[in-house]
This record gives structure tokens, sequence and C-alpha cells, in this order.
């Protein structure tokens, strides 16, 4: 619908926030997700083991390392978003994807590698504070399709990531660099990047 001077009307506030805190789901949904198909290679690319039985198990810690952060910090970062407000930790858990997927894409060793992903867990409460804000959002007629759209957007990151974490994982970012998950988790940062922006 067009305002009187024939411009389309500007987005009001609520549906911007709505916009913008689907957009940081979905980051971090794929910053969460993208290791999937991958986490097995990187466990011979550490050469931890040849052994084709133990993949899956270290495989498996890489995998739960981000969600043993969001664990551990789940509560803290409430009480956080309760008194300095939501925003402030939905930033926090964006830099956390920035910074902690690009240090897993880096990381030399598989502990550094657990590291970067319990850290970017740690420090990541979207998902809570996401479900939290929603009735600062919209009404409460407009709760369910809201909900709706975080749950879709957050499988939506779901699906994304696990795609693009097996389609770019080996690819070379840089000559020489010998990390061959750097590619997909550097995406992965811009999104976030992006969303924080």
């Amino acid at each position: 619908m067009a305002e009187a001077g024939g411009a389309a009307p500007a987005l009001d506030r609520p549906c911007r926030a709505m916009f913008a805190l689907l957009i940081a789901l979905f980051a971090n949904a794929v910053a969460m997700a993208s290791p999937f198909p991958f986490a097995p290679f990187l466990v011979l690319h550490y050469g931890l083991t040849d052994d084709r039985a133990e993949i899956g198990y270290y495989g498996g810690f890489i995998l739960s390392a981000f969600m043993l952060g969001r664990a551990m910090s789940s509560y803290h970062l409430g009480l956080l978003s309760d008194k300095h407000g939501r925003v402030l930790v939905i930033e926090i858990g964006l830099l956390s994807c920035i910074i902690f997927q690009l240090l897993f894409g880096l990381a030399p060793t598989f502990g550094a590698a657990l590291a970067a992903r319990l850290l970017m867990g740690l420090f990541n409460g979207i998902i809570g504070v996401a479900k939290a804000m929603l009735p600062e959002l919209v009404t409460a007629a407009q709760q369910p399709r809201a909900m709706s759209a975080i749950s879709g957007m957050w499988g939506l990151g779901n699906v994304a990531g696990p795609a693009l974490g097996g389609l770019l994982y080996g690819a070379p970012l840089f000559a020489g660099v010998d990390a061959p998950a750097l590619l997909p988790t550097s995406l992965g940062a811009g999104l976030a990047l992006a969303a924080l922006g």
C-alpha cells in the first residue's frame, strides 16, 4: 500500500525488529549446524584416529561442544537479557558466532576446535532470548504466527548450515592455509556479521 506521496510505507519498528531477529536466528542455526557433515573429516584432518569406529566418537565431541556451552550459560544469559536488554544478548551471541566460527575454521588442533565450539555456545543465547523477546515485538494475536516464523527460520538455518558445510568443506579460501573448514565457517561468520549490521 502506497503512502500519500506514492512511496511504499517504511516497515514499522516491530516488523523491522522481527525481521532482524529472524536473520539472527538463521545465522545462529547455520553456525551451529554447518559442521555436521564435515566433523568426521576434521577428525581425520587432525590425525586423531584412523579407526572408522572412533571417527564418529570424536566427531560427536565437535558437534556437541556448542550445545554444551549453551546448556552451561543459557540461564545466565537469560538473566543478563532481563537486566540489560534482549538486544545486548543477541548481539553477544552474533559476535560469538563471528569470532568463534572463524577460530573454529582456523583451529590447528582438535582441542582448539573443541574450545572454539564450546565458547561459541557459551556466549550464545540467541534462541532462548528470541522466544522471550517475541511478546515484546508482536501482539498476542500475532504471536502464533511469529513463533512459527522463529521455528521456521531456525529449521531453515539447520538445513542450510549442513548443506553449506558439506559443499564448502575442503575448498581453499587462501592458498597455503591448511584449514579445510575455513570457507564454510567464514561464510557462517559473514552471515552473523550481516545479521549484526
